[in-house]
């Protein structure tokens, strides 16, 4: 990798300025989110935990805020089983801040997001530089994640499975520390990273069976003295389940009876919705085994999809080639656990038939670990000597195919936003949005809302929309006096204006005279219908 040194600066100017600029993006963009519909409830979620724990520990602090009045208690709440390691913490900074206002608070929801996302991007950097021994790799490998259309749009708003991917990737690259060289300090730290991935999501619980797996294959491969990894695994195992049970206010009545129900309930998770799948709405407990795999393959650039099989390959050649060992040597150990943590879950989810609903963001937690096989491939790509081209020109079309290709990806990110989250890529085909899902989470609802007001200056707009679509979650990211013109009608009969963003209804509707249709990267997002006939609001 030598030759990169003439196209990246020195690490300490590229690598800050890369992240410097990263979070400078975040900052200024995290606004343009809209709401998505599963925002008020994650908001309840943490909500109910804290109203628990400070009821328990500090009741003056729930007396004093009349926010928690309509909070439901932990025991009767719906959906107490949910770890709330992010959602807790978030709640009260948004309660010792006094954000009273819907938009300040989800607002700020999207900020606290993106950090955490952030924080997973500077744990990827750190677990590339540390498998392929060059910073440089590990930066591009940080850029690949950054320039993942949706997963940059999702890292605004999608404070559960976003969030769970970045604190996956932060348990990984605690995990590799650990299992490189297992002290004590490395045993705590990973011990925690673990804990708050469960306590986001207990998918999380692979991360543990992995560390255990595969550290005790390095002893039994004599890649480690037992003396002294035996003992800071004892640790890591029982600081890891002490914290899973401290940070989860649900386990705490029945730690154990509690942590196997809330699995359980992950195994069938209770969603009976419809999904629209190769152009047919299908119940999502009943989806083929094959939608997760496509929904990855139709929304990941093709750039990694390609660097991803040329690593695979090489990664299952060095496996055949060991014969009984699994690797030889700590880079071939990292290659397989990070391949194991890319396609484990997903042959998890088909053989278990596991529920999964809107794409594959139940399993985005994978995608850190993929990019990095991802690298891999591209390094066995820039190091190949083709005998009908010089070296030096070879490296320089990877170069200059893997800049196009980048450069294109930050393109259209730039036409879409703030609707990176609808990015396909060509292996999705054509007419797209009647063969699957494109704004499922409703954030365009916001900008529809805002499109109405503005052209409709009367002080009272009745809307309406299709059923559970979360419209009044947009209606509060509207400015209170806008807010307040908004009327959400209870029949369509009675309402003046329709808006939908088509899902569970793919085909054209109806309803009335389609006065505004709203696109991001060439795909249909929402419409907007006017409903009274013989008279139109005056622009």
């Amino acid at each position: 990798m030598s030759k990169l040194s003439g196209f990246v600066g020195r690490r300490s100017v590229a690598v800050p300025l890369f992240f410097g600029f990263f979070l400078l993006i975040g900052l200024l963009t995290y606004q343009d989110y809209g709401v998505s519909f599963d925002e008020g409830t994650s908001r309840d979620n943490g909500m109910v935990s804290l109203k628990h724990v400070a009821n328990r520990f500090a009741p003056a602090f729930v007396a004093q805020d009349h926010t928690f009045d309509e909070i439901a208690d932990l025991a009767t709440y719906v959906d107490r089983d949910y770890g709330v390691a992010f959602e807790m913490p978030a709640q009260l900074m948004e309660r010792l801040l006094h954000l009273d206002d819907p938009s300040d608070f989800f607002r700020f929801r999207h900020l606290l997001t993106f950090l955490a996302c952030f924080g997973g991007v500077v744990a990827f950097y750190q677990l590339g530089t540390r498998r392929f021994s060059d910073w440089r790799l590990g930066l591009l490998g940080a850029c690949w994640l950054v320039l993942s259309p949706r997963l940059f749009a999702e890292s605004f708003y999608n404070d559960k499975d976003a969030v769970f991917m970045a604190f996956f990737a932060i348990a990984t690259n605690t995990g590799v520390r650990f299992l490189l060289r297992p002290t004590f300090g490395r045993a705590l730290w990973h011990a925690l990273a673990c804990a708050v991935a469960i306590d986001v999501r207990i998918m999380g619980v692979v991360l543990p069976i992995i560390t255990v797996s595969f550290l005790v294959v390095r002893a039994l491969q004599g890649d480690l003295r037992l003396r002294a990894a035996v003992p800071a695994l004892g640790v890591y195992l029982l600081v890891t389940v002490g914290l899973v049970v401290v940070l989860w206010p649900y386990l705490w009545p029945a730690p154990w009876a509690n942590f196997v129900q809330a699995f359980n309930n992950m195994k069938s998770f209770r969603w009976g919705g419809e999904v629209l799948y190769q152009g047919q709405l299908m119940v999502a407990s009943l989806l083929p085994w094959h939608y997760a795999p496509v929904w990855l393959a139709i929304t990941t650039p093709l750039l990694y999809l390609g660097c991803f099989v040329l690593g695979a390959l090489k990664i299952f050649r060095q496996l055949l080639r060991r014969h009984w060992r699994l690797w030889r040597g700590e880079k071939e150990m990292q290659d397989v656990l990070f391949l194991a943590l890319a396609v484990a879950p997903v042959l998890a989810v088909i053989v278990l038939h596991s529920v999964v609903y809107d794409g594959w963001r139940q399993l985005y937690f994978i995608y850190p670990s993929l990019l990095l096989v991802a690298l891999s491939g591209w390094q066995l790509a820039w190091q190949w000597h083709p005998t009908f081209l010089p070296a030096k020109r070879w490296s320089t079309l990877v170069l200059l195919l893997t800049g196009v290709s980048m450069g294109y990806i930050v393109f259209r990110m730039v036409r879409a936003h703030p609707y990176q989250n609808v990015y396909f890529n060509a292996l999705a085909g054509k007419d797209i949005e009647h063969r699957f899902e494109v704004d499922y989470w409703g954030l365009s609802y916001q900008q529809g809302l805002e499109y109405i007001l503005a052209t409709d200056k009367r002080p009272r707009i009745k809307v309406i929309e299709p059923t559970w679509q979360g419209l009044e979650l947009s209606v509060l990211m509207l400015p209170p006096a806008e807010r307040a013109r908004i009327s959400i009608a209870p029949t369509e009969a009675e309402a003046e204006y329709f808006i939908t963003n088509y899902r569970w209804h793919p085909q054209p509707y109806s309803e009335g005279f389609e006065i505004k249709q709203l696109e991001a990267d060439g795909l249909r997002l929402h419409s907007i219908f006017w409903l009274v006939k013989g008279w139109q609001p005056t622009k």
